[in-house]
């Protein structure tokens, strides 16, 4: 089963450098909600590509993470596993003049019903959350 968590697509005043420069940038990722700390499997830090696999240290808890499709600059989709399911989260940029087009989906994927009534709940605490995190971004 797949269900759509958060979906955002919106122009914002900044450059699609400027967006990967804070999505790129551990330090400032790490000044979302709950997310504490991200440890490089590979031991390389800041690492950007297909493969990259790591640790999120996500509201108190140990979340395995890999990169599987990146385009400097333009897109970022990586994979989460969670005791729910897969979480798929992917982050694409399109210029447009001097701003971007961004496009931000978190989907679940899931085999367990109760997993997805759980989740199904929770979609108003995770958009509030990740649009907060985006005016952060705007801000920055």
């Amino acid at each position: 089963m797949e269900l759509q968590l958060y979906f955002y697509h919106h122009e914002i005043n900044m450059s699609p450098e400027a967006v990967f420069n804070t999505i790129n940038n551990d330090e400032l990722l790490n000044t979302i909600a709950k997310l504490t700390d991200i440890e490089y499997v590979n031991n390389t830090q800041n690492s950007r590509e297909a493969g990259t696999r790591g640790i999120l240290q996500y509201n108190g808890d140990a979340v395995e993470a890999e990169i599987v499709q990146y385009r400097a600059d333009r897109r970022i989709e990586m994979e989460l596993e969670i005791p729910a399911g897969t979480l798929v989260t992917m982050f694409n940029i399109v210029p447009v003049e001097d701003r971007s087009e961004v496009t931000i989906s978190v989907k679940l994927l899931t085999d367990s019903a109760v997993s997805f009534a759980l989740y199904a709940l929770k979609i108003p605490a995770v958009k509030k959350q990740f649009n907060e995190d985006m005016k952060r971004l705007e801000g920055n």
